[in-house]
């Protein structure tokens, strides 16, 4: 791959688009991870979960999603909204299977299926940008 190549390939605001939403997965994540992990050390009675800002892993996630902020911006300036917002649709399956995966939670097989829909809207979107892609 050249130089060009690789530099356009970075910037395709498609890739960065998917960039985001996965780091937004990443913080959803470790923002579960960090709330569950504050009321063990706290308690249930901790008011608004505030004591999940002394974890470390909440902070990381706060990171994750100011990231994914700041490329949704960009993205932002280089996308139609209606097609950038319905590709960050993405989300509503990454995070399930990522809760799934890395937090143990069960995906019942009516949400598996709602996961499914999305799936093929976020393919119907695409899949219009990509061919539009391909042709430049």
């Amino acid at each position: 791959m050249t130089a060009g190549r690789a530099r356009r390939a970075l910037v395709n605001p498609y890739l960065q688009l998917m960039a985001g939403q996965v780091m937004i997965t990443a913080a959803e994540v470790l923002l579960k991870k960090g709330a569950t992990g504050s009321v063990a050390a706290a308690g249930e009675s901790q008011l608004l979960g505030i004591m999940a800002l002394a974890s470390g892993t909440t902070w990381l996630g706060i990171f994750f999603y100011t990231i994914s902020f700041l490329i949704w911006l960009h993205v932002l300036r280089l996308l139609p909204l209606t097609q950038a917002y319905a590709l960050a649709s993405i989300v509503h399956v990454l995070v399930p299977t990522a809760a799934w995966l890395f937090l143990n939670e069960v995906i019942s097989s009516t949400r598996a299926a709602g996961i499914a829909l999305v799936l093929g809207g976020v393919v119907l979107v695409a899949a219009p940008a990509a061919k539009a892609e391909e042709e430049l």
